[in-house]
């Protein structure tokens, strides 16, 4: 898989395929140092490959590493926080 990168401006990290296509995670950010983690999305011929997983993983260390929080709203990132619970500690209850 290509490189995983951030686009603060459009409040999302993303990685391009080699088919030319994108995977990405969108995020918001809400007061007090918290993001809104709201849509992962993976052109649907390429899934399964643990893209998902990969994007995730970067947006939720990223977040660590500037102490954020987050809101888990989209559903991917709720099922990879049960699977992954040493990240449950920066979920904003």
């Amino acid at each position: 898989m290509n490189s995983i990168l951030h686009d603060p401006q459009a409040k999302k990290f993303y990685t391009k395929l080699d088919s030319g296509l994108e995977a990405h995670v969108l995020y918001q950010d809400e007061e007090n140092g918290v993001w809104n983690i709201y849509s992962t999305y993976v052109p649907p011929e390429l899934r399964g490959h643990g893209i998902a997983s990969d994007l995730v993983h970067a947006i939720l260390e990223k977040a660590k590493s500037e102490s954020k929080q987050i809101i888990p709203t989209c559903s991917y990132v709720q099922t990879f926080l049960k699977r992954n619970p040493e990240y449950s500690f920066m979920v904003n209850e």
